[in-house]
């Protein structure tokens, strides 16, 4: 598939009171393009999952237009309405129902065929749930997905980072707390800012569970230098989905980037082109319509300064 130009499109996904910018890139034509809709990490993200000097979605968006496939990303909630959420986040609030979201507002342009989702850490774990849930996806492409727990995920992150004993201590605390009823916990007990109510529940998401009941293509990409999501996490994908393209990417760390390298890998790029190539539209379901995205067309892709919202961060 040769280089092609793009084309950039505005849109606002999503239902009151928790709209979300958004951003369509198309390849230049006429389509049908396949697409694929990003999906963030644990954190307060914007759409470009700007994360240090680095811009997965961006730079994704942007190679896989030049490839002939279209992508959608959007600001995350947590990033756009931080200051206004309250601490009875789910994860389907915080992730699912907005993935959800893009996935329909895709799935009713013209100009769009076969739809993937692709999700990055806890979006990776989540992107075969929300494309089942969401309906007519054709794949699934999860990148560092997370399989283990996510409290003993951010125990064994902050002892790679040294922590104190004290940064540790609310960690262990919380993880002996999630092993007795949920009736037992304690109010005050907070992780990354969060409640126990909070990593309960997306400790009641079980991503290896949702991959192998998804009966679709499914690729995970790990970099081997991910000390974030390990090859701990990659293994119970590899060993406990049958029919997973499972690939680990030599010299790439958690945001599929190169020692020194700000931009994405390309051969992430080259997966993806591969993996989406091979699929085929889902089958259409009469019954549901997708309410219309608003959009306006921009004439440069552009990026976003990302600023970091007060909301905490979370594991994956």
């Amino acid at each position: 598939m040769g280089m092609l130009g793009l084309v950039v499109v505005a849109l606002t996904i999503g239902s009151p009171p928790y709209e979300l910018p958004a951003t369509l890139t198309l390849p230049d034509g006429d389509g049908p393009f396949p697409a694929v809709v990003l999906v963030h990490g644990s954190g307060p993200l914007d759409r470009d999952e700007t994360i240090g000097g680095t811009t997965l979605f961006a730079d994704l968006a942007d190679a896989l237009a030049h490839r002939g496939i279209a992508s959608l990303r959007y600001d995350k909630r947590t990033f756009v309405y931080g200051d206004t959420l309250t601490n009875d986040l789910t994860l389907d609030t915080e992730v699912i129902d907005d993935a959800i979201a893009a996935v329909h507002a895709l799935q009713a342009r013209p100009e769009i065929g076969a739809v993937t989702v692709a999700g990055h850490s806890l979006g990776g774990m989540l992107a075969p749930e929300i494309a089942a849930r969401a309906g007519q996806v054709a794949g699934v492409v999860a990148l560092a997905p997370p399989a283990r727990p996510p409290l003993e995920i951010l125990r064994d992150q902050l002892h790679t980072l040294g922590a104190s004993r004290d940064a540790l201590a609310p960690v262990e605390a919380a993880i002996a707390a999630t092993l007795l009823p949920a009736i037992a916990d304690d109010p005050m007990l907070r992780v990354m800012g969060m409640p126990l109510a909070y990593w309960r529940d997306w400790e009641a998401h079980d991503g290896v569970a949702a991959a192998r009941a998804w009966k679709r293509p499914l690729l995970v990409l790990q970099g081997d230098r991910d000390w974030q999501v390990t090859r701990a996490d990659f293994t119970r994908y590899q060993r406990g989905v049958r029919g997973c393209t499972c690939v680990v990417l030599a010299g790439d760390d958690h945001t599929f980037t190169r020692r020194a390298a700000s931009r994405v890998d390309p051969n992430v790029v080259e997966q993806l082109v591969h993996f989406i190539g091979r699929l085929r539209r889902a089958p259409r379901r009469s019954s549901r319509r997708a309410p219309p995205a608003r959009h306006r067309c921009l004439r440069a892709p552009g990026r976003a300064a990302a600023a970091w919202s007060p909301r905490p961060r979370a594991a994956a």
